[in-house]
């Protein structure tokens, strides 16, 4: 049998990449990430922070208000301030329980929670109503925008909810179909 051409043997051999970056080229890159990751979340803490900081005031301006000036409008401001504390307190849960299991519900739940926290703040920093001086075009946007993000928070929470009913009931049925298949095989 004669043997086939050099040239044939050539076409099986697969070539190796030349330009394969060297190991300190990937530590390199890889560092780069890891700081550019930390500083993403430094400027999203630092944003955060001054975001609480400017929250904490207004709260305080509204404690040194009941001192000075109290009024029956005292009880809506204490309950603006629950609501709005509640929710960001889900939120502040439901973010790193949403991270941590991947579970859509949570993050329904900590944008639903985030939207009504926004709503509250809204009504910390107007009051029930605009200012006097407010065009009719701004209290329609105003308001709005108020209804709109309360009413997809409302959606959200029931989606959330329900998502998390759900996956409860499927686990019951898992579990019951399981302790089921156990007894009848030890029975």
């Amino acid at each position: 049998m004669p043997r086939p051409p050099a040239v044939a043997y050539l076409f099986l051999v697969r070539p190796h990449p030349v330009d394969d970056p060297p190991a300190q080229q990937s530590l390199i890159d890889e560092e780069a990430r890891d700081t550019a990751g930390r500083l993403g979340r430094g400027a999203i803490g630092l944003a955060g922070s001054i975001v609480a900081a400017l929250i904490v005031l207004l709260f305080i301006t509204y404690v040194a208000m009941w001192f000075q000036k109290p009024s029956p409008r005292i009880v809506g401001s204490i309950e603006s301030w629950v609501y709005f504390i509640g929710n960001v307190v889900v939120a502040c849960y439901c973010f790193p329980a949403f991270r941590a299991s991947r579970r859509r519900a949570f993050l329904y739940l900590a944008f639903a929670a985030l939207g009504f926290a926004y709503g509250a703040l809204f009504t910390l920093l107007f009051g029930p109503r605009l200012p006097a001086g407010s065009s009719r075009s701004q209290l329609v946007l105003y308001y709005g925008l108020q209804h709109l993000v309360q009413t997809v928070g409302l959606v959200l929470y029931a989606a959330g909810v329900v998502s998390l009913a759900r996956d409860a009931q499927r686990r019951a049925m898992r579990s019951n179909h399981t302790s089921e298949v156990v007894r009848q095989g030890f029975g």
